[in-house]
């Protein structure tokens, strides 16, 4: 496992390129990510967190122009998007009828986020493809807020860490469904149903 800065974007980019595992931190906790290019990495991903293969990932992204290439966003998810992301909030949609089976795992439905982060933002350009991007810890464990604790997690079964930590009090982000018009909070974070109902009347 090689030990990285945010200066070694290129060295970054190059483990993911390659279709590697890279954690790194971001505005929550720790993420855990390999290119969502295949159904080989997202495989691989299941077997290092050792987590179960029936849970579809979280799809990563820069921009809503890239979000818009895998779902479906009507009226109420774009005012979400608009007010949240890039933000702590990951907003599970329905999947366009054309993604892979590995993004969606056969639900209809794909989690998105654009994380508040400049590093990871970059990073997602650079590698020109959305990641998978669970947090960093093997199944039944918390999260990961150290560059440490991902070392202490994965050891070598992983090819990079940035190194540095997240906030102490962090958590992971608030996760929502959009169904037939109507959010529903499935994991509670910063982000309250309340705070986005009141940005979004």
């Amino acid at each position: 496992m090689k030990l990285l800065t945010k200066n070694q974007i290129n060295e970054c980019v190059e483990i993911l390129n390659k279709d590697g595992l890279l954690a790194f931190p971001t505005e929550t906790v720790y993420g855990l990510a390999i290119k969502a290019s295949s159904f080989d990495n997202y495989k691989h991903l299941v077997e290092v967190k050792n987590r179960p293969n029936d849970k579809p990932f979280t799809l990563m992204c820069s921009k809503i122009e890239q979000v818009k290439k895998f779902v479906e966003i009507n009226e109420l998810a774009r005012k979400v998007i608009n007010n949240f992301m890039p933000g702590p909030i990951t907003l599970i949609l329905k999947a366009k009828k054309d993604v892979p089976s590995f993004m969606d795992l056969n639900t209809g439905y794909i989690g998105i986020r654009i994380p508040d982060d400049k590093f990871v933002l970059n990073l997602i350009d650079l590698v020109n493809c959305p990641l998978l991007v669970p947090s960093a810890n093997i199944s039944n464990y918390p999260p990961a807020k150290t560059s440490d604790e991902v070392i202490s997690y994965f050891k070598d079964s992983i090819e990079g860490v940035v190194e540095g930590k997240t906030d102490e009090a962090a958590i992971p982000s608030t996760v929502i469904k959009i169904e037939n018009d109507k959010i529903n909070i499935v994991r509670q974070g910063k982000l309250t149903l309340e705070m986005i109902m009141e940005k979004i009347k």
